[in-house]
């Protein structure tokens, strides 16, 4: 991976370990002028912080840590803030373009998009990617030691395009990339998220009236004379379990979601994930098709950039989001560089439909493989977005009924043993 070796090389972040997590630090310091400047950075304490600031020529008088706003953070939307941080890199990337392809020095952009940024976290990035260029990095090195924002995809793109000499011209297609990809990003979340809640929600009912409406009627029960109906046995156990245990079960559900989610951060973990989410009915093709619409649009755009094929898979692959997918690549990436068709390679892939296989055929005999993935991706793109409107409409009319038979089955279990009693009076 000669593209990347480089830049991924010197990616470890200075001062730093890597599973430190940076913070933001806002500064005070005096210029060579001996004028204040203020700013951000991140970086593991305001040791590591103080020294990035004398390295940039000031002389640091004050550093502390950066607070956001209470709300920001003890509110973190899961996915919300991923959308919105590809959405603030596409707006970077496209006016860094700009700036590049009017003549103005990199240094130059770099300091006037950093002043002029909105997200706080990206600006201290940018003060710290300034530093390091102005410092005689090339500007992938530099990118690649922000690893939290310019991931192998970003990093790959700027470094061909510093080699070819086309740098305004890569980051404006890094900025219609990360654009598209956001929208795809945006649509499939917009999809789960009417279910997530409606899902939420139905835990939320059930577990409400197991734990205080189920026992109130428990006396009543006991007062009723005859056997309770079967589906009230199994409402008035589940409630006895729940509240007599309810601090072992709170804690037996936290100890499987954390377990979880550690399993899922392990090799076998994601492969184990990755593999069942795709064989999951409906769902399972939504995400082969979003991770092949990822592949095959980064792949084509690195292709087009002047990235070698074999460099370009691996590259393309870690931005899948697929642990099989990314296997996949892999194994297509040692038959092209032993002389093997990407076509035939891409053939003995089960995750690579028959049409993926046929255009890129049709791609290596036409000598145009970018064209045709770019025509892939465009394709899988407008599949997802079908798919996930489908989706839409199914699921609403669904969730409702699946709402309204739960709440009320129970609420029907509960009362099953009042109407015997009256029809016994009777």
């Amino acid at each position: 991976m000669s593209v990347v070796l480089g830049a991924l090389a010197s990616s470890k972040p200075r001062g730093g370990r890597w599973g430190q997590m940076p913070t933001t630090y806002a500064y005070k310091a005096l210029d060579a002028k001996g004028e204040m400047q203020e700013g951000v950075l991140t970086g593991e304490s305001t040791d590591t912080v103080a020294e990035r600031v004398r390295r940039m020529g000031m002389r640091p008088v004050d550093v502390k840590r950066k607070r956001g706003h209470s709300f920001q953070q003890e509110m973190r939307i899961p996915g919300f803030g991923a959308t919105k941080r590809a959405d603030a890199l596409a707006v970077f990337s496209r006016q860094f373009s700009t700036m590049i392809g009017a003549g103005i020095p990199i240094l130059r952009c770099l300091t006037v998009l950093g002043r002029q940024c909105d997200d706080d976290s990206l600006r201290a990035v940018l003060e710290e990617v300034r530093a390091d260029v102005e410092n005689g990095d090339q500007l992938s090195v530099a990118v690649a030691r922000q690893p939290s924002w310019f991931n192998e995809f970003y990093v790959a793109m700027v470094r061909s395009g510093e080699n070819s000499g086309s740098l305004a011209d890569v980051l404006e297609r890094l900025a219609t990339a990360t654009e598209a990809a956001s929208r795809l990003r945006r649509k499939i979340k917009s999809a789960m998220a009417y279910p997530t809640v409606v899902a939420f929600i139905i835990a939320c009912t059930v577990a409400a009236m197991l734990l205080f409406l189920i026992p109130t009627f428990r006396d009543i029960f006991a007062g009723l004379k005859g056997e309770l109906p079967l589906p009230t046995k199994l409402v008035v156990t589940a409630s006895d379990t729940l509240t007599s245990y309810f601090p072992i079960v709170a804690t037996s559900c936290g100890l499987l979601i954390w377990g979880f989610k550690k399993w899922k951060k392990t090799d076998t973990g994601r492969l184990r994930w990755d593999r069942f989410r795709l064989r999951v009915p409906v769902f399972g093709k939504l995400a082969r098709l979003s991770a092949l619409a990822r592949f095959t649009s980064n792949l084509a755009v690195l292709v087009q950039t002047g990235v070698p094929f074999v460099d370009a898979l691996h590259v393309a692959s870690y931005t899948a989001g697929n642990r099989v997918l990314f296997l996949a690549a892999g194994r297509i990436a040692e038959a092209v560089s032993h002389g093997g068709r990407i076509s035939d390679a891409m053939a003995e892939e089960p995750i690579f439909t028959e049409m993926v296989v046929q255009m890129v055929s049709a791609g290596e005999d036409a000598g145009a493989v970018d064209t045709m993935l770019e025509k892939v991706s465009a394709m899988y793109e407008l599949e997802v977005e079908t798919t996930v409107d489908s989706l839409t409409s199914l699921l609403e009319p669904l969730l409702i009924v699946l709402m309204a038979v739960t709440v009320g089955g129970m609420l029907m279990a509960v009362y099953l043993p009042m109407f015997k009693a009256v029809s016994l009076v009777k």
